[in-house]
């Protein structure tokens, strides 16, 4: 399983599969340790039932984070070619999930120009207003201002983007470093 970084496309479906894998693990490891002391000693109170319930809590932490990200949809490739083409030359990340005070917001796209932030979603129960709010809240916190909008069309959403790449001028100076303190930001308030 090849390691796929936050923003990159595909990386949902990575971290999904790595909390699982990590989780079995950890959970079999547990239970091999209670299984092997209860044989050695002959009873379940012993050493090795104790170290069994201490490993309990890291494990959990993988199981939780697995079934955080379960109920989220990864970008299609379709979706990633379309929105790839619409973008350039704007920063575009992909299978982000973004952390607020209620509940995550799953986006299959985000495509950030030096003043604006466009997100796509397919989740119906997503609150576009709490996830517009939050993200600007936080990106003042980085003292950038941008504009936030998500979508639920992708139609919409991707003529907005061809309209965000066709008017961004990148002669304009620190568009590009603006791009990537933009990206960089908003990576921090995903899960």
């Amino acid at each position: 399983m090849q390691k796929v970084k936050k923003g990159e496309f595909g990386h949902l479906d990575y971290k999904k599969k790595l909390n699982l894998i990590i989780a079995i693990i950890a959970f079999a490891i547990i239970l091999a340790i209670f299984i092997i002391g209860w044989i050695v000693n002959g009873t379940r109170n012993n050493i090795a039932t104790v170290a069994a319930i201490v490993l309990v809590l890291p494990a959990a932490k993988f199981a939780v984070a697995y079934f955080v990200l379960l109920p989220h949809k990864s970008a299609s490739k379709e979706l990633a070619e379309k929105v790839n083409s619409a973008a350039e030359p704007l920063g575009v990340c992909f299978d982000l999930i973004f952390s607020n005070k209620k509940s995550p917001i799953g986006t299959q796209a985000v495509v950030v120009s030096d003043s604006t932030i466009v997100a796509l979603t397919c989740e119906e129960k997503a609150d576009i207003k709490l996830f517009e709010t939050s993200l600007v809240t936080f990106m003042e916190t980085d003292k950038l201002h941008v504009t936030v909008t998500l979508y639920k069309d992708e139609k919409t959403f991707l003529k907005r983007v061809a309209n965000l790449a066709a008017n961004f001028d990148e002669t304009k100076e620190n568009a590009m470093n603006k791009i990537e303190w933009n990206t960089n930001s908003l990576m921090n308030m995903c899960l």
